[in-house]
């Protein structure tokens, strides 16, 4: 936008527009060329001082302010320039700078005050101008952005970064297919660019595509376990258990910038191997709504009501909170091997049978890259706690180690990886508690 304003106020001063006619010994105009931004806006001032109501003048000395870095100055100063500008182009770039140096100084509110004004004026044709949308973006003015780019003619002006600003603005209001348009042109205008985006920068963006084109997942499940849980309130206390399951969601109304509904099914087969009878098979099911109420944790609200798909399964309703969250999970670029953290923590309650159940547990270790892009193999520490308060024994502490070999799988050029298989094995010591807190869980999961 400055860069634009240089252009702007040379072609004004070269089409004759109505400037102060005394004589001076240095031309102002020189001076901003120049860089003396000091002797533009002193010049600037001096010729306003006879001539007042001059939009030039008023022009050059917002330019200068805002190239000495004085944005409220310049918001002022291109104020007083479009208040005195008759031709509608002009007036609406004076419009659009002093908003703009008002979101620079970090006062959104009247920026967004003023983008407001300009758009309730014809004459001004702010929907036909990609500069009013960028402007409304760094003023936080996702709606007003966002209006504007219904205009589609507009979007043969993007370049990558706007494309992309116009990308992460859609993102903000719900947008989603929008979104990824942008995301998807200013990725392909990045081929262009001198200095083209970093690995890590596209498969950023990738990643954003990825979360706004999931409308479904779908994830399958089958482990083996030597500390099994068994499903009712009154059971042994250690068990031996295969388990295999699947669950599919579908989101309901989108990505909503991060914080989604699902409407989501899922369903259990639990094989405890054991003589006791009160651990025999069990059929679980659950239908319920997922909520996740904040954009940037990984934090998940859930009811459901269970349902038993045998004699052993159980009739409730449930609630349930979740936090997942670390660092190093997906593949990085430009790395064959990354730290790997991963923490993961739920509690749960059954009201019909008064039961709590909370797990956590707290992975690190070291992921090595084994092929190109796709497959990595985890070693890792864990801790591993949990409270049951249908058995006996309600609370069991335990530590480990583990590894993880995960393969991600369904990419393109512009959507990161939307599917994963792995294979995890752990080995626990129980430390405090329940002996659950020991033995071994094997775990293959497929998930899209």
């Amino acid at each position: 936008m400055r860069i634009a304003a240089t252009g702007m106020l040379v072609t004004v001063c070269l089409s004759g527009a109505a400037l102060a006619q005394d004589v001076r010994a240095t031309d102002p105009f020189e001076d901003y060329r120049a860089a003396r931004y000091d002797e533009a806006i002193a010049g600037a001032e001096a010729a306003l001082e006879s001539d007042s109501e001059n939009p030039v003048w008023w022009g050059l000395l917002a330019e200068a302010r805002a190239q000495s870095g004085q944005e409220e100055a310049a918001a002022e100063a291109f104020e007083s320039a479009a208040r005195f500008e008759t031709d509608p182009a002009k007036r609406s770039y004076f419009l659009r700078a002093q908003a703009l140096n008002l979101a620079y100084a970090g006062d959104h509110a009247a920026a967004r005050g003023v983008i407001g004004q300009a758009m309730a004026n014809p004459s001004l044709q702010t929907r036909q101008s990609l500069d009013w949308a960028m402007v409304a973006i760094a003023a936080g003015d996702d709606t007003a952005a966002q209006d504007i780019l219904e205009n589609e003619a507009l979007y043969d002006g993007f370049t990558r970064q706007s494309a992309l600003d116009a990308g992460y603005s859609a993102k903000r209001r719900g947008l989603d297919r929008r979104a990824v348009r942008f995301f998807e042109t200013g990725l392909a205008l990045d081929n262009s660019e001198e200095q083209p985006l970093s690995p890590q920068q596209r498969e950023a963006i990738r990643r954003e595509n990825r979360e706004l084109t999931r409308d479904w997942s779908f994830l399958a499940q089958a482990s083996y376990s030597t500390a099994g849980r068994p499903l009712g309130p009154v059971l042994p206390d250690d068990e031996e258990a295969l388990q295999v399951g699947a669950e599919v969601s579908r989101r309901i109304g989108g990505w909503r910038n991060g914080r989604p509904f699902s409407f989501f099914a899922r369903a259990y087969l639990s094989d405890f191997q054991s003589d006791t009878l009160a651990a025999s098979n069990a059929a679980q099911g659950w239908i319920g709504l997922r909520y996740k109420p904040l954009a940037s944790v990984n934090f998940n609200l859930e009811a459901s009501r269970l349902v038993g798909l045998d004699e052993q399964g159980i009739d409730d309703w449930s609630v349930r909170g979740a936090i997942s969250g670390g660092a190093g999970l997906e593949p990085e670029m430009a790395a064959r091997d990354w730290t790997y953290v991963h923490y993961y923590a739920d509690v749960s309650y059954l009201f019909e049978h008064d039961t709590t159940y909370a797990l956590a547990e707290g992975r690190l270790g070291q992921t090595i890259l084994v092929d190109e892009a796709s497959t990595t193999l985890t070693p890792y520490a864990l801790v591993r706690a949990d409270f049951d308060s249908g058995r006996f024994d309600e609370e069991a502490l335990g530590a480990g180690v583990g590894l993880l070999l995960r393969h991600w799988f369904d990419e393109t050029d512009t959507v990161a990886h939307r599917g994963f298989v792995d294979l995890d094995i752990q080995a626990r010591e129980r430390i405090a508690g329940s002996e659950r807190a020991s033995g071994v869980l094997v775990t293959v999961t497929l998930g899209r």
